[in-house]
């Protein structure tokens, strides 16, 4: 059985206070979700669906669940509205017809890849003041806590 590492309970404690502050900066200054919405008319859960199914190709609604963190019977109507709109569809898995996959159409892509966009926009606007080094900081730390938390 491995040894379980034991962190400084003071780590902890640094580290929760900091996701405390760094959350809301996110949303505040890079990532205006309520103007991609506002502009785009779609909530963040319905983009965070359509580029994991960009990145993933297809996927169960069972697997989006895992994914986002969120129960299944509150998955299947952001599925169904996804699919109201034409962004998404239901394909019967190839192997086992008893799976359902949700599948990305170009609409979907379409409509990602504007919304992309915007947030590319965004970003460019708030990090205009920054020196390339503080860039390249500030790329490298959160291309690390989606690493680590991917891992998670």
């Amino acid at each position: 059985m491995p040894k379980r590492r034991v962190i400084d309970p003071q780590m902890i404690d640094k580290l929760a206070q900091n996701m405390f502050h760094a959350l809301p900066l996110l949303k505040k200054r890079l990532l205006h979700m309520d103007l991609v919405q506002s502009e785009h008319g779609i909530p963040l859960s319905h983009v965070q669906v359509l580029a994991m199914l960009q990145d993933a190709g297809t996927m169960s609604v069972s697997e989006i669940s895992r994914r986002l963190g969120i129960a299944k019977p509150n998955i299947t109507p952001l599925v169904d509205r996804l699919l109201e709109s034409g962004l998404v569809d239901r394909q019967r898995d190839q192997h086992d017809r008893r799976v359902v996959n949700i599948v990305i159409l170009p609409a979907g892509s379409e409509k990602l890849a504007a919304i992309r966009q915007t947030i590319a926009g965004q970003v460019q606007r708030q990090v205009e003041n920054l020196s390339v080094s503080e860039f390249k900081e500030l790329y490298d730390a959160l291309a690390s806590i989606t690493r680590i938390l991917s891992e998670l």
